[in-house]
Parts: structure tokens; sequence; C-alpha cells
């Protein structure tokens, strides 16, 4: 058993995601297909022009996607500190140490006592080889904070997605209705001998 006078938790920052949905651009339905051609000049440029919007569109959603996989590992981590310090606050007010198991090296686990009913200080691991002394009341103060920023930032993405998802959708749809104006169009002039 090992005695220690303080505990070590892992920590995440969860800086303030700024919102995405003002970044997605926004697809706009072709009503008028003809209107819209007339504008565009031939079908190529419109559906290069399409393309690039489509491609955008396709690159944030693999950035958005990537940064909810990471919010998904994150949030189990925060919540297991966060959970972790409830407990020591807990056996604290008890009056009592806390008796634990954790990991020394890859599958060999130690148990410890950690005298939380004498000392109120915990380290949490903020990453980049950075630690950080806290009162416990405080590093909870400080998950709480973080857990709920990190929910929110997760529920935002997701929202995101949605709206990114019906903008490709769109374009999509766009790029249809221009190809099939297209092969109209060269029938139409197939029929009138203008093609060989």
């Amino acid at each position: 058993v090992i005695k220690t006078g303080f505990f070590c938790l892992l920590f995440f920052s969860m800086a303030e995601a700024k919102p995405t949905r003002d970044a997605i651009p926004e697809a706009t339905f072709i009503e008028d297909i003809e209107a819209f051609m007339k504008k565009e000049g031939s079908a190529e440029a419109a559906l290069e022009k399409l393309q690039r919007f489509y491609s955008a569109c396709k690159m944030m959603e693999q950035r958005l996607t990537q940064r909810k996989a990471k919010l998904k590992v994150k949030i189990p981590e925060i919540e297991s500190t966060y959970n972790s310090l409830l407990q020591m606050q807990a056996q604290s007010e008890l009056g009592a140490p806390l008796v634990t198991h954790y990991e020394l090296a890859q599958s060999v686990y130690v148990k410890a006592m950690v005298p939380v009913h004498e000392e109120n200080k915990v380290c949490l691991w903020l990453g980049a080889n950075v630690m950080l002394e806290y009162q416990r009341e405080e590093a909870i103060e400080l998950l709480e904070k973080n857990l709920a920023s990190a929910k929110k930032a997760l529920d935002d993405l997701i929202e995101d997605q949605g709206f990114l998802r019906d903008q490709v959708t769109t374009t999509e749809v766009n790029m249809a209705r221009v190809f099939n104006w297209d092969v109209k169009e060269r029938r139409k002039k197939k029929a009138a001998g203008e093609i060989s």
C-alpha cells in the first residue's frame, strides 16, 4: 500500500468552441433552372461551381465528424475525473482515507491510501506536460463547468452536422437538376440537327 499526500487526476481543458453554424455556407435550392442556367451560361460552369461548393461542404463535414469523435472521447474522461473528485470529497467528509487502486504500469495495479481527510488539494493534468494544483472544491467546480461546456459543444456539433447535411443534400439535388437540364438541352439540339 502506498500512502500519498495528494491525488493526481486527468483533466481536459474545453476551450469555448466557436459556433460553426456561421461558417457553414447555405445552399440555395434552384427553383427556376432555366433562369439559373441563363445566368450561369453553361452547364459545365454551373456544375463546376456547384462541385466546388459540394467539396467545401464535404470537407467541413469531415472536420465536424473529427471534432465530434474527439469530444465523445473527452466527455467520458472528464466525467471519470469529476466522479473521482466527488468520491474523494465524500470520503473526506467521512474523515477517512480513500483506499483505491491505480495503474502503476500496463496491467499492474497498486493499492493506495490517499489521506483525503487530511489534504484538500488535487492536481489536475491539463495536458502538454502541464499539471496544476487546485483546492478540491475549486477542481470540482472547474470540472463541472468543463463537463457542461463539452456536452454543449457536442450538442452544437450534432446540430451543425444536421444543418450541413441539409446543405449537402440541396447541393446534390441542384447538381442533378443542372445535369438533367444539360442532357435535355443536348437532346433538343440533337433533334434539331445542331449536334452530329
